[in-house]
């Protein structure tokens, strides 16, 4: 029975969609399918990853009558944003992609394209955007404007999550801090969630999204103390970050989840007299050397919003290292203090990983 009573302690800031887990037959022909008409396979701000599933005809779709009151429809997961909504509708109907006509209300301009797999998606931008062009290299989506996930009871869903501490704006809805909202919509499917499984890897059953939050270990431990179900285990997946699962009330799982950057002993520049060529920022967004992590940082670029430093193999480092290592940290600090925001907690670890390349 899940515990109602929070303490404010325990209440969770969503801060952002990190990622998105889509369920695919193939990865590389859908992939590519995307990367040819919407310039990437994902989006400006967060990651999309295409998974194949062990269930060949999964979609992320889902049956109900709350989007057209009264009459079954298929749902839709996921909305994305544009600001080049009338050159993409026209490039999609060019290559004779399945599309609903475009609409127009007072929040912008939408319409639903369906993708090879039969994924349904929205694609909107909002009243006010100044349309874009497409531009080479330039994902035509800027991000996830809104999850549907289908529920038994919307309110007893949104309440959930109001116990967890999301914040629910205006509409009713949860929202993270960059804005994206989380809708419920009542399922016409007994016991339809969105996740799926993929059969491989470390994580076999999927969730359709990771939320980045701050604070992971404490909120895991507190959420179990309170009787939420969550994962039993906190996963260190090195420069995929540390993350746990948590379910909903109807079974859907979110993927909790905080990003942390390694710092790994360049293997090319060992001998370098720079001591910071001897060093690369690694995570699952990049690898590059620390002047470029602090500019990426400050740009706010994927990768970067967290707070988790961590020197891989801390004591082989100040044995052969420690001039070097010392000079990192020391400049770590330094940028904390003149951009507080962005202050580094740095963390030491052995055995994962001695050396890298910087590609």
């Amino acid at each position: 029975m899940i515990n109602a009573d929070l303490s404010l302690k325990t209440k969770i800031k969503f801060n952002s969609v990190g990622c998105l887990y889509l369920p695919v037959d193939d990865s590389e022909t859908i992939s590519n399918w995307y990367e040819n008409l919407f310039n990437s396979a994902g989006t400006r701000t967060c990651g999309v990853i295409w998974e194949t599933t062990k269930e060949k005809g999964l979609t992320c779709n889902f049956m109900t009558d709350e989007w057209v009151p009264g009459e079954p429809y298929e749902m839709f997961a996921v909305r994305f944003e544009t600001d080049a909504i009338e050159e993409l509708y026209a490039r999609l109907t060019e290559a004779q992609v399945e599309l609903e006509p475009m609409k127009l209300d007072e929040s912008g301009a939408s319409f639903i394209y369906r993708d090879p797999q039969r994924n349904k998606f929205q694609v909107w931008q909002r009243a006010g955007t100044e349309t874009q062009p497409l531009r080479d290299g330039v994902p035509a989506f800027i991000g996830v404007a809104t999850l549907f996930f289908p529920v038994t009871d919307p309110e007893v869903t949104r309440k959930w999550y109001v116990n967890l501490g999301v914040h629910i704006n205006d509409s009713g809805q949860a929202v993270t801090g960059r804005g994206e909202e989380i809708y419920f919509l009542r399922s016409m499917e007994p016991g339809k969630t969105l996740n799926f499984y993929t059969g491989a890897g470390e994580i076999q059953h999927m969730a359709i999204a990771m939320i980045n939050i701050n604070e992971l270990e404490t909120t895991h431990g507190q959420l179990k103390a309170h009787g939420y179900k969550v994962q039993e285990h906190i996963l260190d997946r090195e420069g995929c970050g540390y993350q746990f699962q948590l379910y909903d009330p109807d079974g859907n799982k979110l993927d909790m989840w905080d990003m942390q950057t390694m710092v790994r002993r360049n293997l090319q520049n060992l001998g370098s007299p720079n001591w910071k060529d001897r060093y690369i920022f690694e995570n699952c967004c990049f690898w590059v050397g620390i002047d470029e992590f602090f500019a990426k940082t400050l740009e706010h670029a994927p990768g970067t919003r967290h707070k988790r430093i961590t020197v891989v193999n801390h004591t082989v480092i100040q044995e052969t290292d420690p001039d070097g290592i010392l000079e990192l940290v020391k400049t770590v600090e330094a940028f904390g203090a003149q951009y507080p925001e962005w202050a580094f907690e740095i963390i030491y670890k052995e055995g994962a990983g001695e050396y890298a390349h910087l590609a």
